[in-house]
């Protein structure tokens, strides 16, 4: 051991994420095992430069991330974990455009990597890029991560092998319209790449799930193997073992559970080391009953944070000779079905300066010593259980066929699939599966049933996301899952959406802060379902200086007419149905619009814009 520790510097997912000041994010695809709503939309805020230091937005603020960003982010995910939020806001449902599932059946092999590739454009045209590989998921849940983040500049910058083929599989699962996966693949190779201080990379090495990687050994005359994972198999940890004479220390870091599930082979490590398992993404936290509950019945006390974990979450293979230091991140945890392919995975192999080894060390040093199990593991009920309900999980996922139409009986769920005409239930036939939309109630999905009634939804409330329960007892597990709608639903679902969930007042404000271009923000949070409550109430909607104004009008034609033409077009698109609903709700709002859209009018008139009205109304 080195004497001295110091930590890795500190820097969190979304600001690796968020453009500079004066770029805007052309593209970005983001690779992930699991996520929840919450962080995908935190993940949107953060891309369009809109989160706050706590990762939240106002709701204005996430109205202005979907709008800048559709069509340019996909979220890639393994289908079957994607968890709901704490309390899922209406507006979440807009969300579904940006998530696409791979059907990895996780029986055999998993999409597993955590990655993001963000190209971005600066107010003088000059493209730049930032890419992260690590191990961190895409949810709210805090465990000890790693991640590298590499951005470009033709200044002390090399190309990355390997950085080719991560852009490609990414476009190739995204299927974003518009982005060819070679031509990305060909446009990143060229890219300079920076790499933080003390860190060479010397590929990025992705894994497809074809099974057909080597994994990284000890070579003769190694000194240190450190191994850091949540996860991990005998048989890796077997290959890590010294080559030749020479005598290596081998240090393992990762769970109790572990430790205790793989037993006495262990205690061949001169280190074993134990951290706190990681915490996951609960798939359904939020209660049925809850769902029913008014936001004025609401205890304040519910809607604090959940406590959350800091388990062990890092994966990392470190290798010492002399003073050659060699050093693995990424998502591949120390497993044979990780490193040799099984799974899609990315993992970045570096060589490391002596001070990015003590980062190292401090992390070892957090960690307790323990003694390896001198008995062989054998799993209890709860255990065996739990196993058996992740298994009636998976094999839904990987049997989902579904899609969701909508007619005058309500939302319709429809299975077609000829490997399982029966629908997409579990093996295990006293396991029971549920079925339900966003926001509505779970039913009983029985077997051999292939069309599934799951009531009325509004239409501004519509979502591509399903829940989905396997349950045996009282044990469950819930999760979301996309099933495509026939027909899409296309921009105009959103813009209901965002008519219903701003409010006026909301509308207002959004177009304050695009006219503004202060760096102000906007009030409240996302998260937040009661549009009304963020209003200050009696307040006279004429007297709240908060609103825009004629000089803001002014000021942001003057600075910049192409961004002015911008807004134009939001308000042609949003104002009628803002204007309608307010007539419907308060006629003092309604009023107020009324004379905002008068000015607004006659100052586009004024401007020479009035044809951009008639193009979009």
């Amino acid at each position: 051991m080195i004497g001295t520790v110091d930590n890795w510097p500190a820097l969190s997912f979304l600001e690796g994420l968020r453009p500079g000041s004066d770029e805007n994010v052309e593209l970005a695809l983001l690779a992930s095992y699991s996520a929840d709503l919450g962080s995908i939309g935190a993940a949107l805020l953060a891309l369009a430069g809109k989160d706050t230091d706590a990762g939240r937005g106002s709701p204005s603020d996430f109205a202005d991330a979907v709008e800048r960003l559709r069509g340019k982010v996909r979220i890639i995910i393994q289908r079957g974990r994607l968890a709901k939020m704490r309390r899922t806001p209406r507006i979440a449902a807009v969300l579904d455009q940006f998530v696409r599932e791979v059907d990895f059946d996780e029986a055999t092999h998993s999409w597993h990597p955590k990655a993001a590739l963000v190209r971005t454009r600066d107010a003088g045209g000059r493209a730049g890029w930032r890419l992260w590989i690590g191990s961190r998921n895409l949810t709210e849940n805090v465990n000890r991560d790693i991640g590298l983040l590499l951005l470009s500049g033709e200044k002390a910058g090399a190309s990355i092998p390997g950085a080719e083929d991560v852009a490609r599989a990414l476009a190739e699962r995204a299927a974003l319209k518009g982005v060819r996966p070679v031509s990305l693949g060909a446009a990143v190779a060229k890219v300079a790449w920076r790499a933080p201080t003390g860190v060479r990379v010397e590929r990025l090495r992705w894994s497809d799930g074809s099974g057909d990687m080597a994994v990284p050994v000890p070579t003769v005359g190694t000194e240190e193997v450190v191994v850091v994972s949540p996860f991990i198999d005998k048989t890796f940890l077997a290959r890590q073992a010294p080559q030749g004479s020479k005598p290596t220390r081998r240090v393992l870091l990762t769970t109790m559970r572990e430790i205790e599930r793989i037993g006495p082979p262990l205690a061949a490590f001169d280190d074993l080391l134990a951290l706190d398992a990681p915490d996951y993404p609960v798939g359904d936290p939020e209660p049925d009953a809850e769902t029913a509950v008014t936001a004025s019945d609401r205890d304040p006390a519910d809607d604090e944070e959940e406590e959350l974990g800091r388990g062990l979450h890092a994966k990392l293979l470190f290798m010492r000779s002399g003073q050659k230091r060699r050093l693995w991140l990424g998502s591949a945890n120390a497993t044979m079905r990780a490193w040799t392919g099984r799974n899609a995975e990315v993992t970045a192999e570096l060589v490391v300066t002596e001070s990015v080894e003590r980062g190292l060390k401090a992390l070892l040093g957090s960690a307790r010593l323990v003694e390896a199990s001198l008995v062989e593991y054998a799993p209890d009920d709860a255990a065996l259980e739990e196993e058996a309900l992740e298994r009636a999980r998976a094999q839904v996922a990987a049997r989902w066929a579904a899609q969701l139409g909508f007619d005058d009986e309500g939302t319709r769920l429809v299975h077609r699939s000829d490997l399982h005409p029966r629908g997409p239930h579990p093996d295990e036939p006293d396991i029971a599966l549920e079925v339900g939309t966003l926001y509505g109630e779970l039913v009983a999905w029985p077997c051999g049933q292939t069309t599934m009634l799951l009531g009325p939804i509004a239409p501004a409330e519509r979502s591509e996301f399903v829940r989905l329960r396997v349950s045996r007892g009282e044990k469950g597990l819930s999760w979301l899952q996309r099933a495509p709608a026939d027909p899409p639903f296309g921009e105009d679902r959103d813009r209901a959406a965002f008519v219903r969930f701003l409010g006026a007042r909301g509308f207002l404000l959004w177009l304050a802060g695009l006219l503004a271009e202060d760096g102000r923000q906007g009030e409240g949070d996302w998260t937040n379902d009661e549009p009304r409550d963020r209003a200050a109430p009696g307040m006279n909607p004429a007297l709240d200086s908060s609103l825009p104004t004629l000089e803001e009008m002014l000021a942001a034609w003057a600075r910049d007419p192409q961004k002015f033409r911008e807004i134009e077009r939001r308000v042609s698109q949003y104002l009628p149905a803002v204007l309608e609903e307010a007539r419907q709700d308060d006629p003092q709002i309604a009023e107020m619009l009324r004379r905002f859209d008068d000015l607004w009018g006659k100052l586009r008139s004024g401007l020479g814009v009035a044809e951009i009205k008639g193009k979009h109304r």
